[in-house]
């Protein structure tokens, strides 16, 4: 088709298969090349580079326009120029390109030009994937996350009245790593599944293996499945890759594998050969590095490397700046339980800071949703009582802790609160109650 059409239109189609494949195949940088001729060629002028300051500037309006604009009239009026619909489209895939090998900027700079221009234009079957990466990006930001989750649910909503199915999958994924939190982890996998499903019969393989790399790490972070049996699934899963060859997520899943993996044995048995490179710590926007971390930080925690944990998790720290992300929240839960472990061992100042700081944003994450984080903060605040000898307060805040989190279903968080609460009791040497 490349060869033979006579204008740049009919290769179209053509062009954004092609970006898909190379995004398949791990090629992101071929991907965003891709984007960024076809956006030329269509009267686009995309530059090299964006400053974090002019991101900054747009971002803000781009959600005043957001609040202007939405609304019924704004939803009953159609995009009808195909060219500027075939604009929001390349935009769409090039963000996508750039969130894995750019800074995070360039991809929100993307984000909020394809947002606008359908907000200056009317409504497509583009516009609920525009929205839904602009609540994406609102999710950095541990102070938007109640504006991320409006935003994204407006999309859901939108994406209802176009016959879009084949991105179905892309819109459940996005929404789950932008928001997914603030819902029900367990929804959240069966839902994911269904999209894996889904995205399978429709042909967009890579991006249903996107949605299990996503319903992995929920299980794993949930502890919503035995881990044998999520091991299982998981070589499940890399061995229809070799079929399908999704790159990128083939190395995403053998992170959470190499994590599962460790839990049961340690490796010992367990372990495959193909192991995930996770590259270098000077490439902007390494996101599969970013991964690593948070996996590297979640084994030790649970392994008992408590240096090891405290330095992965400050690695995360800087991966995930803001506690607007399910990852930098659930790093920072178990850094804190590691500090108050040491803490106990130690006194150290600056460790106490840190989980007087990690404390208060878990409480922010507990106003946002309760089911999944309330354990986490009575778990941190025991510790905390119990290291200060204040008894009843941390008598109650394990009994709190423990009931949360059986009422959240999260099986492994009751039995450490368990754990931890059994320590403190044999700590004051109440037999019994330990």
């Amino acid at each position: 088709i490349m060869k033979e059409a006579r204008c740049t239109k009919d290769k179209l189609p053509s062009y954004f298969l092609l970006s898909q494949i190379f995004q398949a195949q791990g090629k992101v940088a071929d991907a965003y090349g891709t984007c960024a001729s076809i956006l030329s060629q269509l009267g686009e002028t995309v530059p090299e580079s964006v400053t974090p300051e002019t991101v900054g500037a747009m971002i803000p309006e781009t959600l005043r326009m957001y609040d202007q604009v939405y609304g019924d009239d704004w939803l009953a009026t159609k995009m009808e120029d195909n060219t500027l619909r075939n604009v929001l489209k390349f935009y769409g895939a090039m963000a996508n390109s750039a969130f894995f090998f750019k800074v995070q900027h360039i991809a929100a700079y993307l984000i909020c030009k394809v947002v606008q221009l359908s907000l200056q234009n009317g409504v497509c079957q583009h516009t609920p994937l525009a929205l839904m990466q602009l609540a994406d990006i609102m999710s950095l930001d541990g102070n938007n996350v109640a504006i991320s989750h409006r935003i994204a649910n407006n999309a859901m909503a939108l994406s209802k009245k176009f016959n879009i199915s084949d991105q179905n999958a892309e819109l459940q994924l996005i929404f789950f790593h932008a928001v997914g939190h603030l819902e029900c982890f367990h929804s959240g996998i069966h839902r994911l599944r269904g999209c894996f499903e889904s995205a399978l019969s429709s042909g967009n393989a890579n991006m249903g293996f996107f949605c299990v790399q996503q319903l992995i790490l929920f299980s794993i972070i949930s502890g919503g499945k035995e881990l044998t049996s999520l091991l299982k699934e998981i070589d499940y899963y890399l061995h229809l890759l070799q079929t399908y060859k999704s790159e990128m997520t083939r190395r995403f899943l053998l992170n959470s594998r190499e994590t599962v993996s460790m839990l049961i044995d340690k490796g010992e048995a367990t372990s495959i050969e193909a192991q995930e490179c996770p590259g270098a710590d000077t490439e902007p926007g390494n996101v599969i590095l970013n991964m690593f971390y948070f996996h590297r930080a979640f084994q030790s925690y649970w392994l008992g490397f408590s240096e090891r944990c405290c330095h992965f998790a400050q690695k995360c720290n800087v991966a995930f700046p803001k506690p607007g992300r399910l990852y930098g929240t659930q790093v920072r839960f178990y850094h804190g339980l590691n500090l108050l472990d040491m803490l106990k061992k130690k006194t150290n100042a600056s460790r106490r800071k840190e989980v007087d700081e990690i404390i208060a944003l878990m409480k922010i994450a507990a106003s946002h949703a309760d089911s999944n984080f309330r354990n986490k903060l009575e778990l941190l605040e025991a510790e905390k009582y119990g290291l200060d000898a204040r008894h009843s307060q941390a008598v109650r805040l394990y009994d709190a802790a423990i009931a949360s989190a059986k009422n959240s279903r999260f099986i492994h968080e009751q039995g450490l609160a368990c754990e931890k609460a059994g320590f403190y009791y044999k700590k004051i040497r109440d037999v019994r109650n330990a």
